[in-house]
């Protein structure tokens, strides 16, 4: 039987695909995000599909469900994304589904899987939990308290920070690193990760400084365009809402098209999925993410249209 495996290549995704593999061992492993999940999902010529911290996108839900449904294969997703009740109405219906909308995907298929491979496989549901801010849930806290909280937290950043350097960009080296952990390997036991780690650090503080000299305050919103350095999108996002006092933090790429934008938020009252997801739907664009993370891709012409409606809605959300 051929298996594939498609999961995000984030922290999160990593960890719930090396997961997969721990419990599939001679499944194949592919790297997917929302925006090409569709195209990715219709192309897998596997037996069994595992999909993993992949959220579906408003704009290719139906073209997705329609996939699903021709499909031979059995499918089954692993996500904490939301989903309105109609998706996943159809999701129970036609794949094997887990979904929770308060668990990290790592934690969500390790519990699934926990009786099928080695009991330290869970230091990689710790991990993919803490990385994607997940880790406040009864049974993290619960396994957290049988390990040193200090080595966990190492080896978390070692991993979220170390896969932002560019010799861990391509997904080859990401697939590398999903073979380590489901083998026992810790990110620390990846050659050079640990030392990306630490460049990475480096990085970041540098980052600020630009973006301390180059974002500006639209409204509510902290902008910075086209900065060096694609993989630290997330606290490019986040610097630019800190050094102009905004409730908003955008990082946005031009890719000739579209632009790509990441999106953070000082305020955790305010939904990012949500706010991007229909708000990006509204531009002929896609949106998402999380509650506090999240990001769109917005066509060329429509994003000072776009931005304009953001800050419209954060006038309405904060009177």
């Amino acid at each position: 039987m051929k298996i594939t495996i498609l999961t995000h290549s984030d922290c999160d995704g990593i960890c719930a695909g090396a997961i997969a593999l721990s419990r599939f061992p001679h499944a194949e492993v592919f790297f997917t995000k929302p925006a090409s999940f569709a195209d990715d999902l219709e192309e897998c010529t596997a037996d069994k599909i595992i999909v993993c911290d992949i959220a579906l996108t408003q704009k290719d839900k139906e073209r997705i469900m329609h996939i699903i449904k021709e499909k031979p294969a059995k499918i089954s997703y692993f996500d904490h994304h939301p989903l309105d009740e109609r998706t996943k109405q159809f999701l129970d219906k036609h794949i094997d589904l887990h979904h929770d909308l308060n668990r990290s995907a790592s934690e969500i298929i390790y519990r699934h899987f926990e009786n099928d491979i080695p009991p330290e496989r869970v230091w990689i549901a710790i991990y993919g939990a803490i990385g994607d801010y997940c880790d406040d849930t009864e049974f993290v806290k619960r396994v957290e308290k049988d390990w040193d909280i200090r080595a966990l937290y190492f080896e978390v950043s070692t991993l979220v920070l170390g896969i932002k350097v560019r010799h861990f960009e391509s997904y080859d080296k990401k697939r590398d690193i999903v073979k380590a952990l489901s083998k026992g390997l810790n990110p620390s036991d990846v050659p050079g990760l640990a030392m990306g780690a630490k460049e990475a650090v480096n990085a970041e503080f540098d980052l600020y400084e630009i973006v301390k000299k180059r974002a500006e305050k639209l409204e509510h919103i902290g902008i910075v365009k086209d900065l060096e350095g694609f993989g630290f999108r997330g606290p490019a996002a986040l610097f630019a809402a800190t050094v102009t006092d905004s409730i908003l933090g955008m990082s946005i790429y031009d890719r000739t098209n579209h632009f790509d934008i990441t999106v953070r938020t000082r305020d955790y009252s305010i939904d990012l999925n949500v706010l991007l997801s229909e708000t990006a739907e509204e531009f002929e664009g896609t949106g998402g993410g999380h509650p506090q993370a999240g990001g769109a891709r917005v066509p060329i012409m429509h994003l000072n249209a776009f931005l304009k409606r953001i800050n419209e809605k954060l006038d309405e959300m904060i009177k």
